[in-house]
């Protein structure tokens, strides 16, 4: 997605929805609204889908009308600083998140709590539920959007949700020294995916980097032997709903492998059930690569 310009987009916005709802395109002799845009976005010197994105989130924005959003009637009354990129994201997670993630990040994201990067995150795991192909390029095309019962979106649901939390967690509550910083990374790639698990954890301190685990989050199955044997040998923290653990257990599981940690997601927290030791086995591949990886 390309960065979409950020002079005052909202004024722009606005002229162009009443451009658009007005039929005043006409009144210049433009042969369609479509013609009019054109000749606008060669006079500003910028592209016309960015025009026509300037029109989408628009009235996206106006027309969202949850929370805080109520107060937007127009382009304008969207709050400053708030710019099109976000919006843009913001309405294409509303095709694939639940109804309650949805709200709490347009709520978010009215307040200014949030920015471009946390709903890029957010979208990134989502994006997952959708078939694919579906990707509704171009203008004009149906934007798909998954049903709120979809198992897939659920799942995704439960596992955004997880990473929100655990982003949130004191890293001295997991075993690390006062003072220590964590951030939380979503596999982008094929070959991160490949490995089976959801995102990896890197805590610095004093901007050292002191650990790295993998995240593998568990929403109804256990954990198969491929996956456990695929990482038995690494700093693992397994996250899962309590049944899952359970079901487990009442299993031929009796125990994980000695670098793991386990947590357990309730409704309002995530619960520490295993620490991993503090003297795991080195993570397989270089912590450099790694995040050479993230940053592309």
């Amino acid at each position: 997605m390309s960065k979409l310009r950020n002079f005052n987009w909202r004024q722009e916005a606005q002229d162009l929805i009443e451009t658009q709802d007005k039929q005043s395109w006409r009144e210049q002799k433009a042969k369609s609204f479509s013609d009019w845009l054109k000749t606008r976005a060669e006079k500003e010197g910028v592209r016309i889908s960015v025009l026509w994105r300037y029109l989408r989130v628009g009235r996206f924005a106006v027309e969202l009308q949850t929370g805080g959003w109520a107060n937007a009637k127009t382009p304008l009354d969207i709050p400053e600083g708030i710019n099109a990129d976000s919006l843009e994201l913001l309405e294409k997670i509303n095709r694939v998140a639940t109804e309650s993630d949805f709200n709490a990040l347009a709520e978010a994201l009215y307040q200014k709590k949030i920015k471009r990067p946390q709903l890029l995150k957010t979208w990134q795991i989502y994006r997952e539920a959708m078939p694919e192909g579906q990707t509704a390029r171009g203008r004009g095309t149906q934007r798909p959007v998954l049903d709120e019962k979809n198992l897939h979106k659920q799942e995704l649901s439960f596992k955004h949700n997880v990473l929100r939390r655990l982003e949130a967690i004191d890293p001295v509550s997991l075993g690390y020294e006062s003072g220590a910083v964590l951030r939380i990374f979503n596999p982008l790639s094929d070959r991160q995916k490949s490995y089976g698990y959801d995102a990896i954890m890197v805590v610095f301190n004093e901007h050292r980097i002191v650990d790295v685990a993998f995240i593998v989050i568990q929403v109804e199955d256990a954990v198969d032997r491929e996956q456990e044997d695929h990482l038995s040998n690494e700093r693992v923290w397994l996250i899962a709903q309590e049944s899952t653990l359970i079901k487990a257990a009442n299993g031929s599981r009796k125990s994980y492998p000695d670098p793991w940690g386990v947590m357990v997601a309730t409704a309002n927290e995530l619960r520490i059930e295993q620490k991993p030791p503090q003297n795991s086995a080195p993570i397989a591949f270089s912590v450099s690569e790694l995040l050479l990886d993230f940053m592309k």
